[in-house]
């Protein structure tokens, strides 16, 4: 389960369900890229809600991060390290400043782009001998959230914050978990966990991190049925999108790939299912122009870029 967890990563209080898994009627969907060759991932949306950023394979054998101007067709490469890009992420007080991963050593490691428009230049801030994924900012662009582990097949996953003014590193110790994402609004980190029992599925949980110290570590959706993974903030912290596994009926064996997107209040409340047809949605991303940008196989194609604008329930 554990190397299928895996799969998942690089593909992609309990409450009860509010309604029933009906089959529905998503909102208008609408493709950002496309391309008969590779495929997109990772989508990121700046501050500003004007560029959009991405891993693709489309024009080569590895996947490179890119970036476009959103409604646009024209896309700029921003690196070519050897191996595979991911997961970028856009500082939040430096928008200038991008964080993402990399396998180029043969590890992923975390990287810093401090000046986009210097791309070669990078700054791995990561410590080697483990692996490190997903780095997201603090709210001030000083710290890095990402998730580790030593044994990428079936090793158990760990949160880590890096203070990249200090230069230091933490392990929360205690807080298994992984793909975390800051909150834009606050103190709070949403996260992916596993549990430990039934089937190892993954939920989604909160906690609260400042000055040094972890707090209030607590699950927001999870089911003994199905998983919860992929979480992400809306850009005011008030809502999390992420996607699940196994809960579609449409899906209902596929335990390799997510099947749709869900919505739920940062308390756990109000869970609305967000797309209904029959594809692999996740990786989901909440861009500040309100469209919320996920992968997804739709046509039966490759993996590319959509986006929907979410409705939510009176």
């Amino acid at each position: 389960m554990k190397r299928l967890l895996a799969a998942l990563i690089l593909v992609s209080a309990c409450r009860p369900e509010p309604r029933p898994d009906s089959d529905g009627i998503e909102p208008p969907v609408t493709q950002v890229t496309a391309g008969r060759a590779g495929e997109d991932r990772d989508p990121e949306v700046d501050p500003d809600g004007r560029r959009l950023f991405y891993a693709s394979s489309s024009y080569g054998a590895d996947l490179d991060l890119y970036v476009r101007d959103i409604g646009s067709n024209t896309a700029t490469r921003l690196t070519s390290l050897p191996g595979d890009e991911r997961f970028p992420k856009v500082n939040p007080a430096r928008p200038q400043a991008l964080a993402f991963c990399s396998n180029a050593s043969g590890e992923w490691q975390v990287y810093v782009m401090e000046d986009q428009s210097r791309p070669a230049k990078v700054v791995q801030v990561s410590e080697p001998g483990a692996h490190h994924l997903h780095p997201s900012w603090s709210p001030d662009g000083r710290h890095l959230v990402y998730c580790t582990t030593e044994d990428f097949g079936a090793g158990e996953w760990t949160l880590t914050v890096r203070d990249l003014a200090a230069g230091t590193t933490r392990v929360l110790e205690g807080v298994d978990g992984l793909l975390p994402e800051w909150s834009p609004a606050g103190n709070r980190i949403v996260f992916q966990r596993m549990k430990h029992r039934d089937g190892w599925l993954g939920s989604v949980w909160t906690l609260e991190y400042a000055a040094g110290e972890v707090r209030d570590v607590t699950v927001v959706f999870s089911s003994d049925e199905w998983a919860a993974i992929n979480p992400a903030w809306s850009p005011d912290g008030s809502r999390i999108v992420f996607a699940t596994v196994a809960k579609s009926r449409s899906r209902a064996g596929v335990q390799h790939e997510p099947d749709d997107l869900w919505i739920v209040r940062a308390d756990g409340s109000r869970a609305t299912r967000l797309t209904t047809s029959t594809a692999s949605d996740g990786m989901p991303c909440w861009g500040a122009d309100g469209r919320i940008y996920f992968v997804s196989d739709r046509e039966r194609g490759p993996f590319r870029l959509w986006s929907v604008e979410p409705r939510f329930p009176e």
